[in-house]
């Protein structure tokens, strides 16, 4: 019962804010959110991406996929992102 009243307990993530932009970068967002998944929604949305199936993410600085949670946990606050469609990719 303890562990179980520890987790009710503790305070749920707080949404983070990250900058989104679209693969050629004329569009830019400010997102908030609290895990990958939330983002990965709000940016379909967001950005009019929903029409092109599914969105994966990148960082901007350098192509990185974002594709676990673990790792979108130790992004940043603020941290530049690319939302990629079908057939889109990095470039610098």
């Amino acid at each position: 019962a303890s562990m179980t009243q520890q987790l009710l307990s503790s305070p749920a993530p707080r949404p983070r804010p990250y900058r989104v932009c679209n693969w050629d970068r004329s569009l830019r967002k400010g997102i908030m959110a609290q895990n990958l998944m939330e983002l990965l929604h709000q940016v379909s949305g967001g950005l009019a991406l929903l029409a092109l199936g599914p969105v994966s993410l990148v960082l901007d600085e350098d192509g990185t996929a974002v594709e676990t949670e673990a790792f979108f946990q130790t992004l940043e606050e603020g941290t530049v992102l690319m939302a990629l469609s079908k057939g889109q990719t990095w470039s610098a």
